[in-house]
Parts: structure tokens; sequence; C-alpha cells
């Protein structure tokens, strides 16, 4: 693949590393000493064949709007933009293009996800049974709490008619049983560990993902690009995770 990156930070210099080893070439490169010049033409992009954008979440919308225009497909790893959802994905079907987001491009938490939601009817019959959500990353990470952990948090009050909205903020006395506390922590050099705790009158259980190292969020996000290059419309990392598992299911059935 010919890739465009836009954003050289961390997990960009980390797809860099990892696209290299597989034969990707890295065709154009911008950041915020270089940004992206959105009222250009596609030209900018030297023949690109998708763009890894793992920018920053207040110059983001603009990266997609251009995206759209130069009918570019774009895989979306930044966050903190989720709120104008709706409006991108009529933006992109408009435009034919192809756009694939996701807070977090780990296969691990993938999974996390899953059990989640195959947790949660098992939860609704339980009562005296309490959850929060718990996410820690490195000092340099832009929004909090992260994305991942909003999603998460939104899983759970999807899922679970006792909580029915998100609590981001820190509690100074009795926070309302209908409320998921959502907290953060910022600190050194932490990839990024997202706990759910669910706390029962007895005992607690933990879900945990722990990202040993950057590279597995830049394999995700590379097998991401594969799979979005032909295609067309407004995509998450769970619409080629079921397409994966249901070609999976029926090459090896049980």
């Amino acid at each position: 693949m010919r890739l465009a990156l836009v954003g050289t930070g961390n997990m960009g210099q980390a797809i860099e590393r990892l696209a290299r080893q597989q034969g990707d070439e890295i065709v154009a490169r911008f950041n915020t000493a270089h940004p992206l010049p959105v009222h250009a033409d596609v030209s900018v992009l030297n023949g690109a064949d998708v763009v890894m954008d793992f920018s920053l979440p207040h110059v983001v919308r603009a990266h997609i709007d251009a995206y759209c225009r130069w009918h570019v497909p774009a895989v979306i790893g930044t966050t903190g933009w989720y709120d104008q959802l709706e409006e991108v994905r009529r933006l992109v079907e408009a435009s034919g293009t192809a756009l694939l987001y996701a807070p977090n491009f780990s296969l691990g938490i993938a999974l996390l996800k899953h059990i989640l939601k195959q947790l949660l009817p098992l939860l609704e019959q339980l009562p005296d049974y309490d959850l929060y959500v718990h996410e820690v990353h490195h000092t340099r990470k832009a929004d909090s709490p992260s994305g991942t952990a909003l999603m998460l948090a939104h899983l759970i009050v999807d899922g679970l008619s006792r909580k029915t909205r998100i609590e981001t903020e820190t509690q100074h006395g009795r926070i309302a049983s209908n409320a998921l506390h959502v907290t953060s922590t910022r600190a050194g050099q932490v990839f990024g560990r997202h706990t759910i705790g669910i706390c029962g009158p007895f005992d607690e259980l933990t879900l945990e993902h722990h990202a040993y190292s950057r590279d597995g969020f830049a394999a995700g996000a590379l097998q991401a690009a594969r799979w979005l290059v032909g295609r067309r419309g407004f995509f998450s990392l769970d619409d080629m995770l079921h397409e994966w598992l249901h070609i999976s299911s029926e090459t090896n059935p049980r």
C-alpha cells in the first residue's frame, strides 16, 4: 500500500515502522510542523491509496472534510470528535468515499468489547453489582477520558438499564446510582490501560486490557487500511471484525 501519514507522533511512528516492515510505502507525511493543507488538491497526498490519520481532535474534522472532497479512503485513529459521528457519516456517504474510525485498533480491546457485551445481560439480573470504568495513559495524551473508555462506557449504558448516564467529572459527594463513573489518570509513558470494575456486595470482578506497546494498535490500523481500500461507506472497526468472524465461522465450522 501507498500510505499518507497524518500525525507523526508516537502512534504515527509505530505505524510507519511496521508499515515499512510489511513492505508498504509512506508517500506523504503531515504533522503540526507541516500541517495537512486541507484547502489544496489531492496531489498533496502523492498518490496515496489510503490516509492514516492519528492527528489531534481540533483539526481532524477539517481533515475528514478534505478526504471526502478528495475521494481518498481514510483510517481515523484520532478521537475527540465523536459528537459529530452522524454528520460525518452523511458526509462520507454523500461523497462516495470510505472512512473507518476507531478509538482503539487493538484486537485485545475488540475481545474485551465482545466479553462485555456477553456479560451485560447477566449483570442486568444482578442489581447489587455496580460498575465503573477507569483508564490510564501517558502524560502527552490530548483527550480525557480516552475515546476507548467512553466507548466502553457507552456499551455499559446501552446494555444496562440501571445505568442511564456517564459521569466523567470528579465526585466530591455521593454519586447518583444511575451514573456510570468514568475516570482517568495521566502518568509517565503508559501506552494504555483500561479497566472495567464490577463491584458486588461481597466481591469484585475486574476486566482489564493493558497494552504493552503501540505495535498492537499499529498492526490493527494497517489491517484496517488494507480492508478499507476499494470499499465505499462509513465504517467502524467492528464492521471489519464482524466480516472476519463471519468468514472464519464459514471456513472453520464447529
